[in-house]
């Protein structure tokens, strides 16, 4: 169960990605794909990490909607456009970068930031 909604997630997040934030981009310019992209992944991140859609294992790699939307722009494109698999790679490639430098810079803050420090997690439920 726990990996069907992992799939589920993914896919609407990848589906409100390549859906929503095109056409709000052409309606409303530079404007409307920065409130898309505000509205659209806030939302998705809601969902699936703090609802708990996608699930990750304890221990293993941590993975985001980074994999999911890249692999729907990659069908989107194929299905829209009759485009070939070797003209999405440019996508794959972005957001597979874009995912790795916002985990390694997720993990530079989690190790650096006071809040997320063990002690000072058991000094706040200790008060």
């Amino acid at each position: 169960m726990r990996l069907l909604t992992t799939v589920v997630g993914g896919a609407i997040c990848g589906a409100l990605v390549f859906g929503v934030w095109p056409e709000m981009w052409k309606s409303y310019g530079i404007m409307g794909g920065w409130l898309a992209a505000t509205i659209v992944i806030a939302i998705c991140w809601y969902m699936n990490h703090w609802i708990g859609m996608i699930w990750n294992e304890p221990g293993r790699i941590w993975v985001d909607q980074g994999w999911a939307v890249s692999s729907s722009g990659i069908v989107w494109a194929v299905v829209r456009f009759q485009a070939e698999f070797l003209q999405c790679l440019p996508t794959l490639v972005c957001c597979l970068i874009g995912g790795g430098l916002a985990g390694l810079l997720a993990a530079q803050v989690k190790k650096r930031h006071p809040a997320f420090s063990r002690n000072s997690r058991e000094a706040v439920c200790t008060k």
